[in-house]
C-alpha cells in the first residue's frame, strides 16, 4: 500500500498558529517535504521546526517563485515525481505549506498531479489576511459586507477594476515588490489613503505601516512575504 500525502497549513509565521491535528502529524510524520526558494531558505520549515522529529527525513523541494511559469511548472513535476517515490515507499509524506494549503498554498499544484494516484488529506491552516486583521486588531469584514482576496500578481487595469467596489473589503496577497503596482491599483481606485501593509507577519521582522510610508521607506522589491488589507468606505 502507498502512504498519504498530507498537505499542512502551518498560518503565516507564527509556530503557535499551527492548529493540533497539523501539529500531530509534524510530530510523527517519518517523511517531511517543504518548498525552498532559490536563496535555499524555507519560511515553511522554519515555521515547523519545533514540532519535527530528530529522525524525520527531510525532502527540500526547489521551487523557483517568481520565475516564468514552464521554469515553476516544471519544478512542480520534478517535486511530485520525489513525493511520490516515497509514498510508493508506504511512507506517508507532510508537505509544510505557509498559510492554507488549498488557498493560494503551494501544495494545491502538487494535489492536481498526485491525487488520482494516492491519498491525499488536508488540514487547513490560518491564511494571511486573516492573521494579519487580527494582528492589526480591526474588523475587516463582518454582516453583508464582500471580502475579495486579490493576487498582486492580477493585470493591473483587472486589479484596478477588482477595486473599484468601495463597500469591499480587500485583501491584496504576494504584494512584495509589487507594492508601487498596487498603490497605482488603489490610487486609480480612489482607495489608496485607506490601505495598510503587514510585512513578515508572525516573524521577527513584522511591520505593520501606512502603504504610503512603505513605499517611502523601502525599495519595491524589499521584504517578500507582504500584503495589503484595505477597509470598507461607508
Amino acid at each position: 500500500m502507498s502512504g498519504t500525502l498530507h498537505g499542512l497549513g502551518l498560518g503565516p509565521g507564527d509556530p503557535e498558529l499551527i492548529t493540533l491535528r497539523s501539529w500531530r502529524i509534524i510530530s510523527l510524520a517519518p517523511v517531511i517535504a517543504y518548498p525552498e526558494g532559490p536563496s535555499g531558505h524555507s519560511r515553511a520549515r522554519t515555521i515547523a521546526t519545533p514540532f519535527m522529529p530528530d529522525d524525520v527525513e527531510e525532502l527540500p523541494l526547489a521551487i523557483p517563485f517568481g520565475a516564468n511559469a514552464q521554469d515553476v511548472e516544471m519544478a512542480y513535476d520534478r517535486a511530485a515525481a520525489i513525493i511520490s517515490a516515497k509514498l510508493d515507499e508506504g511512507k506517508d509524506v507532510a508537505f509544510l505549506c505557509l498559510g492554507d494549503p488549498l488557498t493560494y498554498g503551494t501544495f494545491g499544484k502538487l494535489a492536481t498531479r498526485l491525487a488520482q494516484h494516492y491519498p491525499v488529506r488536508v488540514t487547513p491552516g490560518v491564511s494571511a489576511p486573516q492573521a494579519a486583521a487580527a494582528r492589526v486588531g480591526r474588523v475587516l469584514a463582518q454582516g453583508d459586507t464582500p471580502l475579495k482576496f486579490l493576487p498582486a500578481t492580477m493585470d493591473e487595469e483587472m486589479l484596478t477594476a477588482e477595486c473599484m467596489n468601495r463597500h469591499a473589503a480587500l485583501a491584496i496577497i504576494k504584494a512584495g515588490g509589487r507594492l508601487s503596482r498596487v498603490h497605482a491599483a488603489l490610487l486609480r481606485a480612489g482607495r489608496a489613503e485607506n490601505a495598510l501593509v503587514v510585512e513578515e507577519l508572525g516573524g521577527a521582522d513584522e511591520r505593520v505601516l501606512p502603504l504610503k510610508k512603505a513605499l517611502t521607506e523601502s525599495d519595491d522589491a524589499a521584504r517578500y512575504f507582504s500584503l495589503v488589507l484595505v477597509w470598507p468606505q461607508p
